[in-house]
């Protein structure tokens, strides 16, 4: 079995919440294996879902935005570790969730830190199970 491994351009998630393509010298940086799912599951947590309908992927996203403004109740962080939970699993590479949580950040009031152990697909991507995490800003 060969299994091809995806990359893509690297991206550079700044301090201010944007994202810009990283560079390598004069050169656009790439990304592969489990680094580049750990940034496809990054980008797909911070995308709308149906924000690319137009571009031909309407169930891409997730379902984060719909807690933006909502208080961090206990209710509430469960409905975000569910769309969390559903929007890592549709990348097809992700075999398996084995933990998942969602924290809020007491010193940061609306944000919360997510954090997963992943098993990937062996025939999709090679490789064992790996932490993945991110602090997603709903405040």
């Amino acid at each position: 079995m060969s299994v091809r491994p995806h990359a893509d351009l690297r991206l550079e998630f700044r301090d201010d919440g944007l994202v810009d393509l990283s560079r390598r010298g004069r050169d656009l940086d790439t990304t592969d294996d489990i680094d580049n799912l750990i940034q496809a599951l990054q980008m797909r947590l911070l995308t709308m879902q149906g924000e690319l309908r137009r571009l031909g992927h309407p169930r891409y996203g997730s379902r984060v935005s719909e807690l933006v403004g909502e208080p961090m109740t206990r209710q509430n962080l469960e409905r975000l570790r569910r769309h969390v939970q559903r929007a890592l699993r549709s990348d097809p590479r992700v075999k398996l969730i084995q933990s998942l949580q969602v924290r809020p950040i007491a010193a940061e009031p609306g944000a919360v830190d997510v954090s997963a152990t992943i098993q990937p697909d062996p025939q999709k991507l090679l490789g064992p199970a790996f932490e993945f995490g991110v602090v997603l800003d709903v405040g």
